[in-house]
């Protein structure tokens, strides 16, 4: 028997944390939702006493009222729950190495030998979760799995939240697998299931029990073959991954910014931010993309090229380009996302030999900018064409994505 990799799922990140900030948040139901007196929102985490009541993410405020009558809506704190994620990492860093994040509440990390025997392994778990309660608090839960492979080790994860420690190992399988569901399985969303369906594979004993060949076929890929190996603790090799393909943002308006001038404003803080990032990245976009949704259903697209670039001026003009072609006898626009793509690392960057494509001054200027709201705030320097939307804070907020984690720095903090 070899445990080979530890994963780590935290127990409603969002909600736990604040319950660990807000001591008279303890104990109760709470949401968690992007702003605070608005009905028509969502909640995007939820404690696990509203989620006794039927409160999940997604569950609008208005339904979480009716399910949960005391629930707790508390607006999200992201720079909170970012610094709270850098915390808990360097202390699990400390006890075992951290081969990868894969969300703001997910990491995992494999076992040297010497540690794989079920019993160190759960020590080296418990070792974890002493050092969190101690350093962090005892509202902060982690599930932790433990495996052969770091699919089994996520799904072990999830056996006993919150505040698990289960171990999935060659012995156990395939039978302790049977109390998932299919839809529980990373890799199979509503459209492998129908294909499962028609294949007539709809439960996890099922699944077990198809031969390679017959996953293969479903998958209509070697994804089939990886998921065969995964469900027998076998890790099998995935392909390196590429390079980061594309960089952006995407905003629903708050009504104070629903007009053509609140758009274009919002869209240009967007692009500012995002052009800050290249520049963090030492990276060059050749391609802009912008896309408006007017009302809720009028879809509209606009793309451009140039020549590799970070900087603001240089995209601030294609933007207002693009933005000029929109139609103008549309409803007032409802959110807006800005995508640059075509991008170039500086070591792969060829500088251009034509003049109006390079601006050493301007690019030193926008390197000063970027130090100054570095250290003050990314409100602080800003080019104009953004002013209406920067005064505004509820124009394109810090998200954090199920895949990346902003950096604080680079935010408006």
């Amino acid at each position: 028997m070899s445990l080979r990799y530890l994963f780590i799922d935290f127990d409603s990140f969002y909600a736990s944390v604040e319950q660990q900030f807000q001591p008279h948040l303890r104990g109760k139901p709470v949401g968690i939702v992007p702003s605070l007196g608005v009905e028509t929102t969502c909640c995007i985490a939820a404690s696990y006493e509203a989620k006794a009541r039927g409160v999940k993410t997604g569950t609008p405020v208005r339904e979480a009222r009716y399910l949960c009558p005391g629930i707790r809506f508390v607006q999200a704190n992201n720079s909170r729950y970012i610094q709270t994620h850098k915390q808990i990492h360097q202390i699990i860093h400390e006890i075992i190495y951290v081969d990868a994040v894969l969300s703001i509440d997910e990491m995992f990390g494999r076992l040297p030998p010497h540690w794989q025997p079920p019993a160190v392994a759960r020590a080296k778990a418990l070792e974890i979760k002493a050092a969190l309660k101690a350093q962090i608090g005892p509202y902060i839960g982690a599930s932790i799995g433990l495996a052969p492979n770091r699919f089994l080790a996520k799904l072990a994860s999830k056996l006993e939240k919150p505040d698990g420690l289960t171990t999935l190992d060659f012995d156990e399988l395939p039978d302790k697998l049977y109390r998932f569901e299919l839809e529980d399985i990373t890799g199979i969303g509503r459209r492998m299931q129908e294909r499962l369906r028609i294949a007539r594979i709809t439960s996890m004993e099922q699944l077990c029990d198809a031969p390679r060949h017959r996953l293969h076929r479903i998958w209509k890929s070697v994804e089939g073959d990886r998921m065969w190996y995964a469900l027998r603790g076998i890790e099998m090799a995935r392909p390196a991954t590429t390079t980061r393909q594309t960089i952006g943002h995407s905003h629903v308006l708050p009504p104070r910014l629903r007009s053509f001038q609140g758009a274009h404003a919002t869209l240009h803080r967007m692009l500012q931010k995002v052009v800050r990032r290249l520049r963090r990245m030492d990276t060059f976009t050749g391609h802009l993309d912008l896309q408006v949704t007017f009302g809720f259903e009028i879809h509209w697209h606009g793309a451009a090229q140039c020549f590799p670039t970070q900087d603001n001026v240089t995209l601030g003009r294609l933007l207002n380009n693009l933005w000029s072609q929109h139609p103008h006898d549309l409803p007032e626009p409802t959110k807006v996302s800005i995508t640059c793509t075509h991008l170039t690392h500086v070591n792969s960057h060829t500088p251009s030999l034509f003049p109006e494509d390079n601006h050493p001054r301007r690019m030193q200027l926008q390197q000063a900018m970027d130090a100054v709201n570095q250290q003050h705030g990314g409100r602080s320097l800003y080019y104009a064409d953004a002013h209406q939307a920067q005064r505004c804070s509820e124009a394109a907020p810090m998200r954090i994505a199920f895949s990346h984690i902003p950096d604080l720095e680079l935010e408006d903090g």
